[in-house]
């Protein structure tokens, strides 16, 4: 590995000298995801291994290429998991994607997000230099904001190494329960459980069907089940990775498809565009070929964000319009780690 790490160095270093942009590459499961970019190609994905796990400390520590899967099985032997439940989108999802992509699944409202979880990351920045930022345990982990930063930057701001993510025990027991209603009676059905106290692990709409999911102790599991007035649905498995993992319908389309992240008391009237509701309210999947403007601004007046999640013009801006005092941060941060402009420019926006 330590020849990989030396080209990846040297690699950036020219591309500095030279002022040419970089395009980093992991698995490229989610290459539809951002603006199209361009540059010479930076490839972690042979950059792989588990550097260090220790289930009684609840951390693993990893390299950047890898895979996804190694991470859940290695952790699954161990009665772990990751919170956050990140998307396997395909086999060659690596866990430095997960990490820069800051996606997480169905159980984000109620675990937390890929951010919340991240203890530590080594990276190299856009002037080639070898950095580390956090730790392992909670207890060691300065510059711990700084690693939360690099969640979700698309790889704008440096070049994940390595990754510290932080681990918790596999539920004893799991339920799905479902229940045919309408969009306006979910809603309120997943507002009202997401106010109690019961070990709710995901929620989802379909447009016809409501799915909740309890998860935890045995007892805990069972007994909630009877109590929320929903039905056993036998095929919770299934159902919830393929949503996971954006194998649903609502994803199987050549229509664009569009993520909003509102507050859960919104109610966005969408019209008649094919929907999926999940996060308990909070995160709408919309099918729609209405303008970019259009869709924005829904998400605006209903106080949350949009992103282009996989469309055909990758050329467009695709994430959510940022107000003149968020771009000046955002371009302050990209100077501060990426001062030449060199690292996936544009992945995020046009003048990033």
């Amino acid at each position: 590995m330590k020849e990989k790490l030396n080209s990846i160095k040297e690699h950036v270093l020219n591309a500095v000298a030279q002022r040419k942009p970089v395009n980093i590459v992991g698995g490229n499961s989610k290459a539809y995801l951002g603006r199209a970019t361009t540059g010479t190609l930076v490839d972690m994905s042979a950059y792989t291994g588990v550097i260090s796990y220790e289930p009684t400390e609840l951390y693993i520590t990893a390299r950047a290429g890898t895979l996804l899967s190694e991470i859940n099985n290695t952790l699954s032997e161990h009665g772990q998991m990751l919170a956050f439940d990140p998307p396997n989108v395909t086999d060659k999802t690596t866990i430095g994607g997960v990490v820069a992509t800051g996606l997480s699944g169905s159980r984000r409202p109620y675990s937390g997000s890929v951010r919340d979880y991240i203890l530590g990351i080594r990276c190299i920045n856009g002037l080639g230099k070898d950095l580390s930022f956090g730790g392992q345990v909670m207890k060691n982990v300065a510059g711990y904001d700084l690693s939360r930063l690099m969640t979700g930057a698309f790889g704008t701001l440096g070049i994940i190494l390595e990754v510290s993510i932080k681990v918790v025990p596999l539920p004893e027991s799991e339920i799905t329960c479902c229940r045919t209603m309408t969009k306006e009676k979910a809603l309120a059905k997943m507002l009202e459980l997401s106010a109690q106290a019961i070990p709710i692990s995901a929620s989802c709409y379909d447009g016809e069907v409501l799915y909740v999911r309890l998860s935890g102790n045995e007892n805990s599991v069972k007994e909630t089940s009877k109590k929320i007035d929903l039905d056993e649905d036998g095929r919770g498995l299934k159902f919830w990775n393929e949503l996971r993992d954006y194998k649903a319908p609502i994803f199987n389309t050549d229509i664009n498809t569009w993520r909003i992240s509102v507050p859960i008391t919104a109610n966005i009237d969408i019209g008649a565009d094919p929907f999926l509701i999940e996060w308990g309210g909070g995160l709408y999947w919309l099918n729609s070929e209405r303008p970019a403007k259009d869709i924005f601004n829904m998400a605006s007046e209903a106080g949350g964000n949009a992103m282009l999640f996989h469309g055909s013009d990758q050329d467009q801006e695709l994430f959510h319009p940022l107000s003149n005092g968020l771009l000046s941060l955002h371009k302050g941060l990209k100077k501060a780690f990426d001062p030449h402009g060199i690292l996936n420019p544009g992945k995020m926006y046009a003048a990033l």
